[in-house]
């Protein structure tokens, strides 16, 4: 009697769960965005020097926009100007890199914003090379987490990238 008690109870535990969680709440998170980032001493390399990179990081409601920027032809000029460009951006945050150096910045997540974008502007504006993208993560209940990204960037693209 009690296994078959304990046998029912724990699906109609976790369909109640699930029946009873809400959407996505996506507010403003203090703090809740880390960027650990490296920098070659080979940084953005031309004509054999090494040279400071400007990364634009961008927090989106919807990536839709910034995915059409990035496959336009004037598209990642216009990612670099790290402006709210469309109304799926909420925020937009613009960083100078240095050679050899490791940098850490801790952002405020803005209110419904469910990804991040970064777009590196190295001399060679190559879209495998410059942008990444990822998700911001959700808990078991679906609610965002802070979220740890760790970059790395190389004498001629982004050579290391992890979002968790």
């Amino acid at each position: 009697m009690k296994r078959a008690f304990i046998i029912l109870f724990f699906p109609v535990l976790m369909f109640l769960i699930y029946s009873c969680a809400s959407t996505s709440e996506w507010k403003y998170g203090e703090n809740a965005i880390h960027i650990a980032i490296r920098s070659s001493p080979q940084l953005n390399l031309y004509k054999g020097n090494p040279h400071t990179l400007l990364l634009c990081v961008y927090q989106l409601r919807d990536p839709n926009a910034f995915n059409q920027l990035v496959d336009e032809d004037e598209g990642l000029s216009k990612l670099l100007e790290c402006s709210r460009f469309d109304p799926g951006v909420v925020s937009s945050r613009r960083l100078v890199i240095q050679p050899g150096k490791e940098i850490s910045e801790v952002l405020d997540r803005s209110e419904s914003a469910k990804y991040v974008g970064f777009v590196a502007g190295y001399f060679n504006l190559n879209k495998e090379y410059v942008v990444r993208l990822t998700q911001i993560p959700l808990s078991f209940l679906k609610n965002p987490m802070p979220l740890k990204v760790d970059i790395y960037l190389g004498p001629q693209e982004i050579l290391e990238f992890r979002g968790e």
